[in-house]
């Protein structure tokens, strides 16, 4: 079976949030079997034209024509050919997760069975705290428990104090039954970042997820040596080397990869089976399409060491929309789990008549962006406390 085509196909979908870019990858063979991929730049693909160039320039040549191997061994070709010339970090790796992605769903419906198998636990990711009182934020993430789900995760923003204050009266509503995380979206300095955490530890919250930006690595040593709250990191990570440096250096308590931005799915797995060893709590991220999503249930469902998965329930509409296969909204979730698509290979693909009604703008174009004109018109919302 050869690869006769790579093509990137990058959207634009108008979430109820605000709009969000997804960059998804057909793979097509002489065997007239298709594939699907998608990457993800930690939030959907903002520059998703930016990543498909990649694919086209990149990646595309170095498989069209190609006999295909192993899905797992391709990609880590891909990269071993890549690697110097566009990075280990980044839109290289998403653009090649996209890619390896693709190769597996190609793989698996070849062989007409599906990557693998099982049930997934979720937990809720919800949105930012600013956003309604805790009235709200309960009512919001009552359907999910409703099917089961006992672990939430919330965000806070710049104006700390005032999410916190919704925070407490958030975590009484919810009860002791119910797992609590945050998420500080690269937001602050170390020293407020010490400072929430302190606030976390009092309410009893699992983990604080990304509270400095991912570049500032002495920094997050520090805040992880001296935090009473577990840190969580992993979504920026560009692989298994930078995972091992992070977890070397006690960076991280638990771990967050996603298939979709490290270099696919074997990549992450390999990062998944590290993490164990380091005795971390291993948590994939998601937060892009239908695609990505369920590369990541798969992901999950190989790695023994995940015992749940984000479910960024907003994105429901834009599964729905623009995927076909096995359902992923939260009428497939009971007892807090959701299956594992078990179509031949991914089990989800991408309705293709869906992506070419919405086709790609770049980010600068889009109104209500969070953060896109915070600070005198610098994107400062997600670069640290000033």
């Amino acid at each position: 079976m050869r690869v006769t085509a790579v093509v990137p196909v990058p959207v634009t979908f108008p979430t109820d949030r605000e709009p969000m870019s997804f960059l998804f990858v057909r793979v097509e063979t002489d065997a007239g079997v298709t594939g699907y991929g998608e990457a993800c730049d930690s939030f959907g693909c903002s520059y998703a034209g930016v990543v498909a160039a990649a694919v086209t320039d990149v990646f595309a040549p170095l498989l069209v024509g190609r006999e295909l191997g192993a899905p797992d061994a391709e990609g880590q070709r891909l990269r071993a050919w890549t690697r110097r010339r566009v990075g280990d970090a980044g839109v290289g790796p998403q653009a090649r997760s996209a890619v390896e992605i693709a190769l597996w769903d190609v793989t698996g419906r070849a062989a007409g069975r599906p990557i693998s198998t099982g049930r997934v636990p979720v937990y809720a990711s919800c949105g930012f705290l600013e956003e309604g009182p805790a009235e709200w934020h309960e009512a919001q993430v009552r359907p999910l428990l409703e099917r089961g789900v006992r672990m939430v995760k919330v965000r806070t923003g710049p104006d700390w104090q005032a999410d916190l204050a919704t925070l407490e009266k958030l975590r009484a509503a919810l009860g002791d039954g119910v797992e609590v995380m945050v998420d500080g979206s690269e937001t602050y300095t170390l020293p407020t970042a010490l400072r929430i955490a302190d606030r976390l530890a009092a309410l009893g919250v699992a983990w604080f997820e990304e509270p400095m930006p991912q570049c500032e690595r002495a920094g997050i040593e520090e805040l992880a040596r001296r935090s009473p709250v577990p840190i969580a990191y992993g979504e920026h990570l560009g692989g298994i080397d930078d995972a091992l440096d992070a977890l070397t250096r006690r960076q991280l308590a638990v771990l967050q990869p996603d298939a979709s931005t490290l270099g696919g799915i074997g990549e992450a797995k390999r990062v998944a089976d590290l993490g164990a060893s380091f005795g971390a709590r291993v948590v994939p991220h998601v937060c892009a399409g239908p695609v990505s999503f369920a590369a990541n249930l798969h992901l999950a469902a190989m790695a023994p060491a995940v015992h749940a998965i984000e479910y960024p329930a907003f994105l429901q509409p834009a599964w729905a929309a623009l995927g076909t296969g096995a359902p992923l909204g939260s009428g497939a979730i009971t007892d807090g789990a959701i299956g594992v698509p078990d179509g031949p290979g991914l089990g989800v693909a991408l309705d293709e008549a869906a992506a070419a009604a919405h086709p790609y703008r770049p980010p600068a174009h889009l109104a209500g962006v969070r953060g896109a004109h915070d600070r005198q018109g610098f994107p400062g919302r997600f670069v640290g406390d000033v």
